[in-house]
């Protein structure tokens, strides 16, 4: 099971405020935004990663999602286990950023 949380009120207003999206990465990036945050909340666990059709880079904890060749989700993936079985997944997204010219020419 997956659990998205933010990281602050900040990065929830970044991420879910529409117009303020919209001022900050106008309007076609932030539906895409909206919609990566649903494909998120769709998933039952980070192995539904490879079937999404996006860009991540997962390192450790920190996953980097692609909202567009330009912006990412930065991510922190916290696993909850139960005895031997993981039990659910918690994303706490940290933010939105413009992504570095070396991500994307990867």
């Amino acid at each position: 099971m997956i659990a998205l949380r933010f990281d602050s009120d900040e990065v929830r207003r970044d991420c879910c405020d529409l117009a303020r999206m919209r001022r900050r990465w106008g309007e076609v990036v932030a539906r895409q935004i909206s919609h990566r945050l649903q494909q998120l909340d769709a998933m039952t666990s980070l192995n539904d990663l490879g079937f999404l059709p996006f860009r991540s880079t997962v390192s450790g904890r920190s996953i980097e999602l692609a909202v567009t060749d330009h912006v990412s989700l930065e991510i922190e993936a916290i696993h909850s286990v139960e005895g031997e079985e993981e039990r659910m997944t918690t994303l706490v997204i940290r933010g939105l950023h413009a992504r570095a010219m070396t991500a994307r020419s990867s």
